[in-house]
């Protein structure tokens, strides 16, 4: 079996969803390529349309807003969409330029992506209903993002919590992401609490911070991201719109419980007051009385962590989730040869 990944770079968590999905099918023999584009094709996709797979290519397997420029005839296309960017949610965190480009450019894309795909898969059942409300496609099977539990785990012998409570934060630091609530929340949570953030993928914004924060900048491997886990005490995400967030999948697997929004697909991950603490969107208040309620209980912090590796070992992790995709590679496969047989 050979799959075909062809993507646009666009230095976010899709970018991560791909590189490891490819490694793992590549564990379990099969034949995964990436091929890497720059970031300006989002604008032009078609412009690709006359790439040739490589040879012996059994599915292509590519996100929205290009995936119909990669279909090919007589090779299925799958096409998998990592957050719907169409919808009233995302509409508060965009820019003006922003909101044309994806009403404009995306929606057009994105459509002619899942007329074209032989199959459609969504990272979340978030994701999944927000594609049937905006854009009509009905069809999607929800297959989630995941983690490798094998290398991001938990610390073995834990040191006790010494000095301020420590909190990070992974992700872009973008609206949507909710970079702008970090430096509210530290100064309410003052100098008992430090939090650590990173700058993200894209490593170009910066953020007005408090006192208690500091900048880790753009981690790069797994190993120096599972370093950073293991030496917080909780994950502090209020993002306000997520797919279906890694670095959420990537704290738990680690046992560090997580104090997240409750929005969008944040509850098909979190379960509150088991791997964590949800709290309403943009509420400071609330997600400062998480932090200090997660503190003050080191009985908590070690259940909800215990809890949220097993839901990922369960439910996200690379064991449990890869062979899904496989499964649909095979039956795609399959298709496609009685389809041959019938129309040669």
């Amino acid at each position: 079996m050979k799959i075909w990944f062809p993507t646009v770079r666009g230095g976010s968590g899709a970018d991560i969803h791909t590189r490891r999905l490819a490694a793992a099918l590549e564990k379990r023999g099969v034949d995964a390529t990436v091929t890497w584009f720059s970031i300006y094709y989002q604008f032009a996709p078609f412009i690709l349309s006359r790439i040739a797979p490589p040879s012996g290519t059994n599915v292509i397997h590519a996100l929205s807003w290009w995936g119909f420029a990669f279909k090919r005839p007589k090779v299925p296309l799958l096409v998998t969409e990592q957050l719907d960017v169409l919808g009233p949610a995302f509409r508060p965190y965009q820019s003006g330029l922003q909101l044309l480009f994806h009403q404009a450019l995306i929606r057009n894309f994105m459509r002619e992506s899942f007329a074209a795909a032989d199959a459609v898969t969504a990272v979340s059942r978030s994701t999944a209903a927000s594609l049937a409300r905006t854009i009509r496609c009905t069809h999607a099977r929800v297959i989630p993002n995941f983690v490798e539990t094998d290398v991001f785990r938990p610390i073995s012998n834990p040191p006790a919590v010494r000095g301020p409570f420590k909190l990070l934060f992974m992700g872009n630091l973008t609206r949507r992401k909710g970079a702008d609530l970090l430096a509210p929340i530290m100064k309410q949570l003052g100098k008992n609490f430090e939090l650590r953030y990173t700058t993200g993928l894209r490593d170009r914004r910066r953020i007005t911070a408090a006192p208690n924060m500091t900048s880790i900048g753009k981690l790069d491997g797994d190993e120096e991201l599972v370093t950073a886990y293991q030496a917080c005490d909780a994950l502090l995400f209020p993002s306000r719109l997520e797919g279906l967030p890694i670095a959420v999948l990537e704290a738990m697997a680690c046992a560090k419980p997580v104090v997240a929004a409750r929005a969008s697909s944040m509850p098909e991950v979190v379960e509150h007051g088991t791997t964590g603490l949800l709290c309403e969107p943009d509420n400071v208040s609330d997600f400062v009385e998480a932090c200090v309620r997660l503190a003050d209980s080191p009985e908590s912090r070690g259940r909800f962590g215990a809890a949220g590796r097993a839901r990922v070992e369960q439910l996200f992790s690379e064991r449990v989730v890869v062979p899904q995709y496989i499964e649909v590679y095979e039956s795609l496969i399959q298709k496609n040869r009685a389809d041959l047989l019938l129309f040669p």
